[in-house]
């Protein structure tokens, strides 16, 4: 573990703040083929294909807003891509969520295990996926 994670444990920091996974210019164009190929393109509404089509020519995208948008269009046209990464961020969530109770009950070692748990995105994803798969009323609620 880094020096600085080791700080932030022992202040009793343990936190990936708001969590947002880069959608990056390839994934957008991966998301415009298949949405060509599919059929699924002439589907959407004009300014989501001008989107689409636009942001696939960034060299990054950067804008909170720009990465909400596409990740509208992206849920209409690769469900399955936009579910994994929803499971990843709320994965991370869940884990940073577990590792701060950890440490205010004063389980340091418990709390670094469950960091250790956030850097293998398998994992994440999974914690994601279970907890989207649980009903409603047995969730915990996340920040």
């Amino acid at each position: 573990m880094a020096g600085s994670e080791r700080s932030a444990l022992s202040r009793g920091q343990c936190s990936f703040g708001d969590v947002d996974v880069e959608v990056t210019p390839r994934l957008v164009r991966a998301a415009l083929t298949k949405a060509r190929r599919s059929g699924i393109y002439w589907r959407l509404k004009p300014a989501e294909r001008a989107l689409l089509v636009l942001a696939s020519r960034l060299r990054r995208i950067r804008s909170p807003v720009l990465r909400e948008a596409l990740l509208a269009v992206l849920q209409r046209v690769w469900p399955q891509k936009a579910l994994v990464i929803r499971a990843y961020e709320l994965g991370l969530k869940l884990i940073s969520r577990k590792a701060q109770l950890a440490l205010r009950l004063g389980m340091r070692s418990a709390a670094e295990g469950l960091l250790s748990l956030a850097r293998d995105a398998r994992l994440a994803i999974l914690a994601g996926l279970s907890y989207l798969n649980t009903p409603p009323l047995y969730r915990p609620s996340l920040p």
